[in-house]
């Protein structure tokens, strides 16, 4: 018996949201820290979760895939489906993650503060004074704060461009064409 479509996707999903929601607080904290050499990390870690984020599209789909009999098959437009599926259910806790973390945890007005503190480092290390640098500090600094929908609609865009990017590749992957006629039981050697 199969699983319903949006319990199975919402499943996954969330488990996808937590790996992306946890590397977004960990890349913000290690990019808030102002030390360079976590830079160098956070490049690394994004490499790695995008690898993992993959993996666990793929992985998911096969599961789906395998609950379809062979007669069935399993088509692309099912696993592209399911794969963007798991990417709009992965965004809403990505997005919902990081308001709480940059609004509740941190606080908004820190957060502009310290982004605005190593922007500022990083042109007075470079030696020279950058007349569109100091321009983005001050508009970073007067722009509104982003509500709680923008802030989970950017989570959703986000995952939903990268489901429909590589869902591609997991569909294809995925896919398999119904075979009618199959050996499955029959006595020919």
């Amino acid at each position: 018996m199969k699983k319903s479509f949006w319990s199975d996707a919402a499943r996954c999903g969330a488990y996808i949201g937590l790996l992306l929601a946890a590397s977004s607080v960990l890349e913000t904290g290690m990019a808030l820290s102002g030390k360079l050499g976590l830079y160098a990390v956070i490049i690394f870690e994004w490499l790695a979760v995008v690898a993992l984020h993959i993996y666990l599209l793929l992985r998911f789909t096969r599961q789906r895939s395998a609950l379809y009999a062979v007669e069935e098959g399993f088509s692309f437009g099912q696993g592209y489906g399911y794969a963007l599926a798991m990417s709009l259910l992965a965004g809403v806790i990505l997005g919902a993650a990081n308001y709480i973390y940059l609004h509740l945890v941190l606080g908004y007005d820190r957060y502009v503060e310290k982004i605005t503190d190593i922007l500022s480092q990083l042109v007075s290390m470079s030696g020279a004074q950058n007349a569109s640098v100091t321009m983005l500090v001050e508009q970073l600094q007067h722009m509104p704060e982003p509500s709680l929908l923008a802030t989970i609609w950017s989570g959703i865009w986000s995952s939903l461009l990268f489901g429909a990017v590589f869902g591609l590749i997991v569909a294809g992957v995925s896919a398999r064409a119904p075979q009618l006629f199959s050996d499955k039981g029959s006595d020919h050697e």
